[in-house]
């Protein structure tokens, strides 16, 4: 009975520290994300809809989605690092329940996939334009990103579907500081083309 009562109290700690490790996430990472895709949206539309913008919004957005997009990168390394860390500790692999564990497999892989995506975008804008290479590296990441994200819903689609009696010991509720606002990621699918194809973003426009 000892050893149950410890198993449930380990697991309900490991949810509240995977939860403090999602919430650096929001503070840190996401804003930086979101507000890249945001600048992108941005001036795609500026460029689609000249007539509903000023001289100069065209600039501003640019150097917005690119900033941002630097900014991002270096932060989503710490917080990949910071999460292996995590999920590579024994007490998580002997105590989290499967579906932890492959969710947050799922959940890694998908902010690597963005990461490598934006690293491949700042890749075009260094070099001038894009290479086979960098658009090699951008369609790579673009597909993993977009089959972790389908295999992490068919998860919790039938994780919550079955049930399971461990959930109300690994309840928390939701991270510190996570809000819809630095949680939900636009997509940018489409738009110009530009994640199947990175020389469609223009460089030349700072100068």
């Amino acid at each position: 009975m000892l050893l149950f009562a410890f198993y449930l109290f380990k697991l309900h700690s490991l949810s509240v520290e995977g939860n403090a490790i999602f919430s650096y996430r929001c503070a840190n990472v996401n804003p930086h994300l979101i507000g890249y895709k945001k600048s992108f949206l941005n001036f795609a539309d500026a460029i689609r809809h000249p007539e509903g913008y000023v001289k100069g919004d065209l600039q501003k957005y640019y150097e917005g989605y690119i900033s941002e997009m630097r900014a991002y990168v270096p932060e989503e390394n710490k917080w990949l690092a910071m999460d292996r860390n995590f999920m590579d500790r024994w007490d998580i692999k002997l105590i989290a329940p499967w579906y932890l564990r492959e969710g947050g497999e799922l959940q890694w892989k998908m902010f690597e996939a963005y990461r490598d995506h934006a690293s491949a975008m700042i890749a075009v804008v260094d070099n001038g334009g894009s290479t086979d290479e960098i658009k090699a590296k951008s369609d790579d990441a673009v597909n993993r990103r977009d089959e972790y994200i389908d295999l992490y819903n068919m998860l919790s689609d039938k994780v919550y579907s079955q049930g399971d009696w461990r959930f109300n010991f690994t309840y928390v509720p939701p991270a510190d500081g996570c809000t819809p606002e630095n949680t939900t990621i636009p997509s940018t699918v489409g738009v110009f083309d530009v994640e199947q194809s990175p020389k469609t973003i223009i460089p030349e426009i700072t100068s």
